[in-house]
């Protein structure tokens, strides 16, 4: 076991179902710590056995550095969690009592905004979905792969949207008492019961919040040679900015120098030190302006058919599994808020 105190609970997805919003709102109860970042994604990437020593180094010291006496829980939102039996399963090695809050939502809703964000985040470079889905084997095979993107499994929409499977080997693993069920509908419709039903399921007190401002809406870039730059800068140039490019959830410990550092060293290093915030700020000021709010497309009739394949068991696995008729995602809505 770690010195440090292991996280109470995981918000371990899924994308575009509402995470980010219900994080922001956990991070700001006075009784929790929530990480920084608040998706590490840590043991989604973490290779080999788990160590305990190392997991204190990399992902306590770094992402709960921050916690205080009067936090009583402590929590993440990597959303890749929820795709990987072997992060849940490296989590409950440290965390054996841990929670998991899934958020869940209609996976024909949850795709188009998905596919979105696969765009925005230069995951993705095939506008028309119907396309991007049409692609799913080739890409599997490692073919059309985009030239931008980190990881191809972030391509499989039909295992991104296949919820009911996920929820399910998720609530077998680690008990239905230990996994809470946040549906999208619920937390648009009333916010302020789903986030009082989670601080229960945490056994924290309400914090009196009664605003629930949402947080992400479908984006699009204006430029995307601005927005390749934004995202996806060379290394050095990332470092000094702030920004954590993909696969870079753990930076790399730097070795030790013997002697004291030259002028030269300590004239890069100071000048690092004051580089480092105007450029970050200048950063968050042009992806700010580069942004722009989109709404998904309709899917097409061919298209919510090929979904409907894949989609309609999914649905219903969730209605069984959560006791609720959610035979209205069934509908197929041509149109959705997003």
């Amino acid at each position: 076991m770690t010195t440090l105190p292991f996280p109470d609970f995981f918000v371990v997805g899924a994308p575009r179902c509402g995470t980010t919003s219900l994080c922001r709102y956990l991070a700001q109860h006075p009784q929790i710590c929530f990480s920084r970042p608040k998706e590490p994604h840590y043991f989604q990437q973490l290779d080999g056995p788990v160590d305990a020593k190392q997991v204190e180094v990399e992902y306590l010291e770094r992402c709960f550095a921050h916690r205080r006496p009067e936090h009583l829980r402590a929590g993440e939102g990597s959303v890749s969690y929820l795709y990987s039996p072997e992060a849940i399963e490296r989590i409950l090695a440290l965390g054996p009592d841990s929670r998991f809050i899934v958020n869940l939502r209609n996976p024909f809703d949850m795709i188009r905004s998905y596919h979105l964000r696969m765009l925005y985040l230069l995951e993705e470079d095939e506008p028309d979905l119907a396309t991007a889905w049409s692609l799913q084997e080739a890409r599997a095979r490692g073919e059309r792969i985009p030239a931008h993107s980190w990881d191809p499994r972030l391509l499989q929409y039909a295992e991104a949207g296949s919820l009911g499977t996920w929820f399910e080997l998720l609530q077998r693993r680690v008990g239905a008492e230990r996994c809470l069920p946040v549906v999208f509908d619920d937390l648009v419709a009333d916010p302020a019961a789903v986030y009082a039903r989670v601080l229960g399921f945490l056994g924290l007190e309400s914090d009196g919040r009664t605003e629930f401002p949402r947080k992400q809406r479908g984006q699009a870039w204006r430029h995307r040679w601005l927005q390749e730059i934004l995202f996806r800068p060379p290394r050095a140039l990332a470092r000094a900015a702030g920004v954590r490019l993909p696969g870079e959830a753990r930076p790399a410990k730097k070795a030790k120098q013997s002697g004291s550092p030259s002028a030269a060293q300590r004239l890069l290093r100071r000048g690092g030190r004051l580089a480092g915030p105007l450029l970050k700020r200048t950063r968050q000021r042009l992806v700010r302006w580069n942004r722009i709010d989109v709404s998904p497309e309709p899917l097409s009739p061919e298209l919510r058919r090929e979904l409907q394949a894949v989609f309609d068991p999914e649905i219903r696995k969730l209605s069984e599994l959560l006791g609720r008729d959610l035979g209205h995602w069934l509908e197929l809505r041509a149109q959705a808020s997003d």
